[in-house]
């Protein structure tokens, strides 16, 4: 068993990659803590910023916490709402955009079967 707990977001790491701009992220569940098979992170995307544009082998759950966020997938924009849940297939291409004046808080589960 592990327990932990979510923190203020000023406790979250900066996301600090290739595309990324104004993303946070706190990792809940991954290898090196408890999990072998999968990782639970939420992230928080600040007004106007975005994840990188991301195509990888493995799948993974989105789950919209707070805010409104755009999500680019192949060809297709979706806006995802609080309570909004998500699935992207491995090799899908996406990214994530907010577009609006409140952050965003999503929870993202991912497996591990694929490697990272």
């Amino acid at each position: 068993m592990y327990l932990t707990k979510d923190s203020n977001p000023e406790e979250y790491e900066v996301y600090d990659a290739s595309g990324v701009k104004g993303v946070r992220r706190k990792q809940f569940l991954n290898s090196e803590n408890s999990s072998k098979k999968f990782a639970m992170r939420a992230y928080l995307i600040e007004p106007r910023g975005h994840t990188a544009y991301d195509v990888h082998s493995h799948e993974h759950g989105v789950y919209i916490l707070s805010g409104k966020v755009t999500v680019k997938i192949g060809a297709k924009e979706l806006l995802l709402c609080p309570g909004d849940v998500l699935h992207i297939s491995g090799n899908e291409p996406h990214q994530f955009f907010n577009n609006h004046s409140e952050p965003v808080k999503f929870l993202c589960v991912r497996d591990f079967t694929s490697s990272p």
